[in-house]
């Protein structure tokens, strides 16, 4: 009998290490007693728990948006100077990814989450266009 590994999807491996994340949080919250409600409330324990997990959402929500803006650039062969040129707003502080040199994260504060939405939308069209399936 064969067993046969499960394949995963992009967006799949994001949302699992996002849960991940999560859980090590709330497993660090428990067994540390820095939540605990009896020294701190139960309002803000309850607050802090939505925040972590606020804060595994937005987690995965910008790493898959950075992957499939660096998804897209690669299969149409754009580099970061095409992307700049794509987002005439750019803040002097802001940057676009960078499709020959892709972070594994996407960087935290560099390239903010306006601007990989705002190249999401130009190059979705872009990739219809030229036949290159969906990001998964």
């Amino acid at each position: 009998m064969r067993i046969e590994m499960i394949k995963l999807t992009h967006k799949q491996r994001w949302a699992l290490l996002s849960v991940a994340l999560y859980i090590v949080f709330v497993i660090a919250a428990i067994t540390t007693g820095f939540l605990d409600p009896s020294k701190v409330g139960l309002q803000w324990t309850i607050f802090w728990y939505f925040c972590g997990a606020g804060l595994a959402y937005y987690f995965y929500f910008k790493n898959v948006s950075y992957r499939e803006v660096v998804y897209y650039a690669q299969k149409l062969g754009l580099h970061k100077d095409d992307l700049k040129a794509m987002v005439p707003k750019l803040k002097e502080t802001q940057d676009v990814p960078d499709p020959d040199k892709p972070n594994f994260f996407s960087p935290f504060a560099k390239v903010p989450i306006t601007v990989v939405n705002e190249l999401t939308d130009q190059l979705e069209p872009q990739a219809q266009q030229a036949n290159i399936p969906p990001y998964k």
